[in-house]
């Protein structure tokens, strides 16, 4: 499904004023069928609009796959059809360019349906959930159709020939006849719009039961569902707007942590005793995401790393939803189970459940180091992700970290050295490269100059820069291929009220010939230099952490002190992303909460 989601004010849109008045024949001729809340100086005359186009498995571009004429609908959250008409959600037709348009819509938050059948009879469809709508405002949502699907309700013990299904905060109801298949009976809803659901309500004549987080997808195989009085559900509001994190961008494939911490002693005891039946579905993206358990000392789960694959700027209502069974008549892994790795069917489930990891390839993560590790067998750590990069450890310990643990060096012997990155294509950067680097540093030691990462003695590197007291600083190099005489330089001063022996979150984003430093989520002044050197530029030796290697093998300038959450990405991360993981880090007051 594409999503182009914006928010402008229109009072200054000059782009909208512009559209209003081309389409200002068509608006005269689709007004809303209903009108409530006051007239439109009591409500403040909020606007929604955009186009539709359809998928019809072409590669035709959107202009030539317009849905013209689909009939778009603007329905309140908690609308619920079983209940009331058409007279309490909103109805538009758009034109024949496919763009549609509503006014004097009431502040809200609103979920926003398209239907569209195409000459051959092929009906489409699209559902965009929770549009908040306020005050003085406009919101541009373009949004592409899919074809309808087909599900499958399994029923119990029912004698009737016909079910109904309805969805709160939808347009759909349906009723469908009950077939009957040896000892089942299901029935058969068409035309359902793929989306996350938090709920559908199947009614029969003995009464109606909710079938909680029903994902329907955008598939031709069949999707069937049933009741069960054992799931459970929790939500974990997602806040973008002003009154949340304050988001401008739209992030995507971000691995948010979730501390267990957070939920409720019953929720938290449940969901740990019974993740091997979780799912966890982010809304309004309208898709399950993969997860990665952290555990603690104890081997007991303590939060959940999750990817979230589109995390929309300025949005109210988005959600993580965690579902999940809670099963009597079989025997759950314990507690401390959860985080050990076994052989049986439950074993099998969690090592999937690592598998699935948030810090993938696809999303830019040459690697990322968790260093939630308690021992390191044959001295040696793994990433996460798709890369199974193994890092050979010397005189590194297990402390505790931002999340989980953390690698605890001792400034004299400690280095981590990534054998396999030496050669590696995502650890090569050039002048013209971009990259971004992510990471956690509790300094004990600021005597003398001390290496963090770096790659080869002469490529590239991050390190604390020793100096008189006003110039101690930390600082990326990078050995310029292209102006092989000098070192270039990118340095930020040290604040000691934030830097020394305590929790310090940077990120280091590199865009061809420009850096940029962040401290703590915010972008610090970056002061570029080039050093004359004689050095000459080596690529061939691996990406180090904790020390500098030189090419005769000597070890020197190790960092004293901890390390947590390094990630190497290939992708230059903008200033939202870099606030965006710090919030979501930092040891107190982090989001979501």
């Amino acid at each position: 499904m594409k999503r182009n989601t914006r928010f402008a004010k229109s009072a200054v849109s000059a782009l909208f004023a512009l559209q209003a008045l081309l389409a200002m024949a068509f608006l005269v001729s689709c007004s809303d069928n209903k009108v409530a809340g006051g007239n439109s100086s009591e409500v403040g005359s909020p606007e929604l609009m955009g186009t539709l186009a359809y998928a019809d498995g072409t590669s035709n571009p959107d202009f030539l796959r317009r849905a013209s004429y689909a009939r778009v609908y603007c329905v309140p959250t908690d609308y619920d059809p079983a209940k009331e008409d058409s007279t309490s959600y909103y109805t538009t037709t758009a034109d024949s360019m496919g763009y549609y348009a509503f006014e004097n819509l009431p502040s809200g938050v609103y979920n926003l349906e398209a239907f569209y059948e195409d000459s051959d009879g092929e009906t489409f469809a699209v559902r965009e959930s929770g549009l908040k709508i306020a005050k003085d405002s406009a919101q541009s949502v373009d949004l592409g159709l899919n074809q309808s699907n087909d599900i499958k309700i399994y029923l119990q013990d029912t004698k009737d020939s016909v079910a109904s299904l309805s969805i709160v905060g939808s347009t759909y109801k349906s009723t469908a006849k009950i077939i009957t298949d040896g000892i089942v009976r299901y029935a058969i809803f068409t035309g359902v719009l793929a989306s996350y659901y938090d709920s559908v309500q199947v009614s029969t004549s003995e009464g109606t039961n909710s079938i909680k987080a029903v994902l329907v997808e955008n598939t031709d195989a069949e999707q069937a569902f049933y009741y069960d009085s054992s799931a459970r559900t929790l939500e974990i509001p997602l806040n973008t707007s002003a009154t949340g994190i304050d988001l401008h961008d739209t992030i995507e494939g971000f691995p948010l942590y979730v501390r267990l911490n957070d939920l409720n002693a019953d929720d938290r005891k449940s969901l740990v005793k019974n993740l091997y039946s979780l799912k966890v579905y982010l809304e309004p993206a309208s898709f399950w995401t993969t997860f990665k358990v952290v555990c603690g000392k104890d081997s007991i789960p303590t939060g959940l790393w999750v990817r979230l694959s589109t995390l929309y700027p300025q949005r109210e209502t988005q959600k993580l939803i965690f579902a999940w069974n809670e099963t009597d008549f079989i025997e759950e892994p314990s507690v401390t189970e959860a985080c050990v790795v076994r052989d049986d069917a439950f074993g099998s489930a969690l090592a999937l459940i690592r598998a699935a990891d948030p810090f993938t390839i696809s999303d830019g993560f040459m690697a990322a180091w968790n260093f939630d590790e308690r021992e390191f067998p044959d001295s040696i750590v793994k990433t996460s992700g798709d890369n199974p990069f193994k890092g050979r450890v010397t005189d590194v310990t297990a402390g505790d970290g931002i999340i989980g643990g953390a690698f605890v060096f001792n400034g004299r012997t400690s280095i981590i050295e990534i054998l396999e990155s030496a050669d590696y294509w995502g650890f090569a950067l050039k002048d013209t490269s971009s990259f971004t680097s992510s990471f956690w540093v509790n300094a004990e030691d600021t005597s003398t100059s001390r290496f963090i990462w770096g790659k080869s003695e002469s490529e590239y590197h991050f390190k604390y820069q020793a100096g008189d007291s006003d110039r101690s600083s930390w600082m990326f190099k990078e050995l310029d291929e292209s102006d092989l005489d000098h070192w270039y330089e990118a340095s930020i001063a040290i604040a000691p009220e934030t830097d020394y022996k305590q929790w310090v979150h940077f990120t280091v984003v590199k865009s061809g010939d420009s850096t940029a430093i962040y401290r703590n989520g915010k972008l610090e002044k970056t002061l570029i230099g080039r050093n004359h050197t004689d050095d000459k530029r080596t690529s061939d030796g691996p990406f180090v952490i904790g020390a500098r290697k030189q090419s005769s093998g000597k070890v020197d300038r190790v960092f004293k002190g901890s390390l947590d959450e390094l990630y190497f990405m290939n992708k230059a991360k903008s200033s939202e992303w870099a606030k965006l993981i710090y919030l979501n880090q930092k040891p107190t007051g982090y989001w979501p909460k």
